[in-house]
């Protein structure tokens, strides 16, 4: 394997081993790329639903579509796990297009590249030690001459792999990606394989997953369903891509696609450990504590006389329980959360092979429930960012910073 170096044009996994080529892999940093047609994100209750999805599936670069923001609109995306943000703001309330990336990631950018209509955007960039392109693109129903453009301006970068992910509005298979079926390729004709033919790129999903039906799209008028959302990438990086996967749809009326692609770099240092503020009014907890606090000062009453070594041991010892309830705290939501995700996907399944009132009544229930789910936790969010504001806003510091400093120009 020594031969292989930090190479982008190695073997692909089904000629080298499944094993070797995961050993191979590991010995990168993994980044998480979304790609998600948000529907319009100016209301703050579904933008900061949109930022607490991404977070939790722990995104490293969220490129997204469909925004419908202004760049001063844009900037409001750049908050807490947001680091960079780059954009091409909406025409009106149309299009608008996003690239968000991570505190930590090693992520700079060299060229911007976006259109007049907030349609695309392609950054020229360096991601953990690898020179890439990363493109959101928001393509408009059969427009050959937007197509045209777009091939031609990604074909000017012939020496680096490419990262493509959006919604093209276009299926790649008529077969595959409708839920109703059919062989016909409907408006959005062969975009899908031509972007692929003529630029070298690969459908990471349908690839690592063949003869499987998912979708990313619901037509609520004629429910029925379809896959019109992708990440492409280039064969090179293919072979740096351990997983892909479609997200149920939730928030937007699209579903977001996701890879995990392995490159050189490390991450950032550690984080200052903070006192999670949710539990200052979660009686549970305090009950807790107390209980634990009790069996502490029993069991370590002859070390009482040393009020020093019994006080720094006791910050270590109450720090552990700390983490321990918030981790299962968190963990026991975001498992509630999984759950309604694998009902939702469960009824978006059998709708799609058999439309029935029924079933549509079904879907659109266990959506609903899971949205509101979703809700509860984004209102606790907002509250806690107006204290934050209202406690910080004013002070020297990273916040003022932020909200003090221009947009920066690329």
């Amino acid at each position: 394997m020594g031969g292989w170096g930090g190479s982008l044009g190695s073997p692909h996994p089904t000629c080298i081993g499944t094993s070797a080529w995961r050993l191979w892999v590991g010995r990168f940093c993994n980044i998480k790329i979304i790609s998600w047609n948000v529907g319009g994100i100016h209301s703050p209750v579904k933008r900061t639903k949109i930022l607490q999805a991404l977070n939790r599936q722990q995104a490293d670069i969220a490129i997204l579509q469909e925004t419908h923001l202004s760049t001063a609109e844009h900037l409001k995306l750049r908050t807490w796990w947001v680091e960079q943000l780059f954009e091409n703001p909406a025409l009106g309330w149309r299009a608008g297009v996003v690239v968000l990336v991570r505190q930590g990631v090693d992520f700079t950018v060299h060229k911007q590249y976006q259109d007049s209509e907030g349609r695309y955007l392609f950054l020229q960039a360096r991601v953990e030690g690898t020179e890439l392109v990363l493109g959101s693109i928001y393509g408009p129903v059969l427009d050959r001459a937007f197509n045209r453009k777009v091939w031609r301006l990604l074909r000017s970068f012939a020496d680096l792999p490419v990262v493509l992910g959006g919604d093209f509005n276009a299926v790649a298979d008529p077969r595959m990606d409708r839920s109703q079926g059919g062989s016909g390729w409907g408006p959005g004709g062969h975009t899908i394989p031509d972007y692929c033919h003529i630029l070298g790129l690969v459908d990471v999903w349908r690839v690592l997953h063949p003869g499987e039906k998912d979708y990313t799209h619901l037509s609520r008028a004629h429910s029925t369903f379809s896959h019109i959302d992708y990440i492409l990438v280039s064969e090179r990086l293919f072979f740096l891509t351990q997983s892909a996967s479609i997200a149920p749809i939730q928030i937007s009326d699209h579903a977001w696609v996701s890879i995990d692609l392995s490159l050189g770099g490390r991450r950032g240092g550690p984080r200052l450990w903070r006192f999670p503020r949710d539990l200052y009014q979660d009686d549970t907890f305090k009950s807790y504590i107390k209980t634990q606090w009790q069996h502490y000062t029993v069991e370590n009453a002859a070390q009482a006389d040393d009020p020093i070594l019994f006080w720094e041991a006791a910050k270590a010892v109450l720090r552990g329980w700390v983490i321990s309830y918030s981790a299962h705290k968190r963990k026991s939501r975001d498992a509630q959360i999984l759950h309604l995700e694998a009902v939702v996907r469960r009824a978006k399944s059998r709708l799609a092979g058999h439309p029935t009132a029924s079933g549509r009544a079904a879907y659109l229930a266990a959506q609903a429930e899971l949205n509101s789910l979703l809700h509860q936790r984004q209102k606790k969010s907002h509250r806690y960012y107006q204290l934050h504001l209202f406690h910080y806003a004013n002070r020297a510091g990273r916040m003022l910073a932020r909200l003090a400093s221009p947009p920066v120009q690329h």
